[in-house]
């Protein structure tokens, strides 16, 4: 398992008191950073901790091997694709051809961020009316690019209109996919326009990392699927029996059957930002960098004290790490898992042996906690998921 220490020179703590009256819940859906906390004025060394959210750099790929797919559609998969197939649309860049989604009566589209590159704009085809026919240059429209987000290599690009009969894809809720759920994949993989393969989920991993060669790093919650996908199906959907769209087909891994969708909740974090956002620091920058304490407050319930840290050394502060002072109190981790500067996310170290116990996740950014995962051996995932109740 990977750790992280926070070891840096911190300067005098020179405040008032604060008074920690709510419950840790109630830094969920905040602004990464602590009001009123000030530079402490002493070095102290800061315990290891799994790295995860904010402060995980890179994950293992699992080996699973894959299981056989069906040979013909049935109803079902007839359904699925008669249905959602018009609003997967074609994309051609000046390097490649990929795929994408339509979101939006008004053209919106969502495909991935290297499928457009750096191009202002690029050209789409909808799907022809008559099944297999032959596309060309005179069915290319052009399309905007109106956002980007390099961290989990997603994009946003708009056509002016969209042809009659059309109907856009909802986006679902991915935090309610289950391991050994069958999933639909529509794209053109090598050029083989509107494709359809079947498969089934393999696993759901938060805050995963890849970087493929020559692009910037890029991290988010994924679904790993043993979807057949290939180059081309890059920004076409991953689709569920209700014909929602629970991903974005994005990468494939090393190995048979290892097929990876950016999941509907990093897309709909990416949809509710106006502005682009960048990739973090390089991976080996990330793992050489120390990690440094940029304030802390005391706490009084539990008494202790809370750290707003930089761990990927940019200056900014990217995590809380709350220290009780006595350990009948969890150790706790506060991140920004789909980096959007709000705290999302609560990991907790119960024995303050250096190893998550458990989690509790905002996945639809409310700003409460819908889903806990529970960790064992000291392993960086949860081997249980279950939702939480409302009050």
């Amino acid at each position: 398992m990977k750790t992280f220490r926070f070891g840096v020179a911190l300067f005098a703590l020179a405040f008032a008191s604060y008074a920690s009256a709510a419950p840790p819940e109630a830094l969920l859906g905040q602004p990464v950073g602590l009001p009123g906390a000030r530079p402490a004025a002493k070095s102290q060394d800061l315990p290891d901790l799994p790295r995860s959210g904010a402060v995980r750099y890179g994950r293992a790929l699992s080996r699973l091997k894959p299981e056989g797919q069906a040979a013909t559609r049935g109803a079902a998969e007839t359904r699925v694709y008669q249905k959602a197939s018009p609003a997967v649309v074609l994309i051609v860049s000046k390097a490649s051809l990929g795929s994408g989604v339509l979101i939006s009566a008004d053209g919106k589209i969502v495909t991935n961020l290297h499928v457009v590159g750096a191009d202002p704009e690029v050209g789409v085809i909808f799907k022809p009316k008559m099944e297999g026919q032959a596309v060309g240059e005179a069915d290319v429209v052009r399309a905007k690019v109106i956002r980007r987000d390099e961290v989990a290599d997603l994009a946003l690009i708009q056509v002016t209109a969209v042809p009659p009969g059309i109907t856009p894809l909802a986006l679902g809720n991915s935090t309610t996919v289950q391991v050994g759920d069958d999933v639909h994949a529509i794209g053109h993989p090598t050029g083989e326009a509107w494709t359809y393969t079947r498969g089934i989920v393999s696993q759901i991993r938060r805050a995963y990392a890849w970087q493929p060669k020559g692009d910037p790093r890029h991290e988010a919650t994924v679904i790993q699927t043993q979807t057949p996908i290939n180059p081309g199906n890059s920004g076409g959907p991953l689709l569920d029996d209700n014909l929602n769209v629970i991903g974005i087909n994005s990468f494939v891994g090393e190995g048979e059957g290892m097929n990876y969708a950016v999941a509907a909740e990093d897309v709909k974090s990416f949809l509710a930002r106006t502005e682009d956002r960048v990739a973090t620091p390089s991976r080996a920058a990330a793992e050489s960098c120390e990690p440094a304490v940029v304030s802390e407050r005391p706490t009084t319930d539990p008494k202790g004290v809370q750290k707003l840290v930089d761990s990927d050394c940019d200056g900014e502060g990217d995590s809380i790490l709350g220290i009780p002072d006595s350990k009948r109190h969890p150790m706790t981790v506060w991140v920004d898992d789909d980096g959007d500067g709000k705290l999302d996310t609560m990991y907790f170290d119960d024995r303050h042996d250096g190893a998550f116990d458990s989690a509790l996740y905002d996945t639809d950014g409310n700003g409460k906690p819908d889903m806990r995962g529970e960790f064992r051996n000291g392993e960086d995932e949860p081997y249980r998921w279950e939702k939480v109740k409302e009050d």
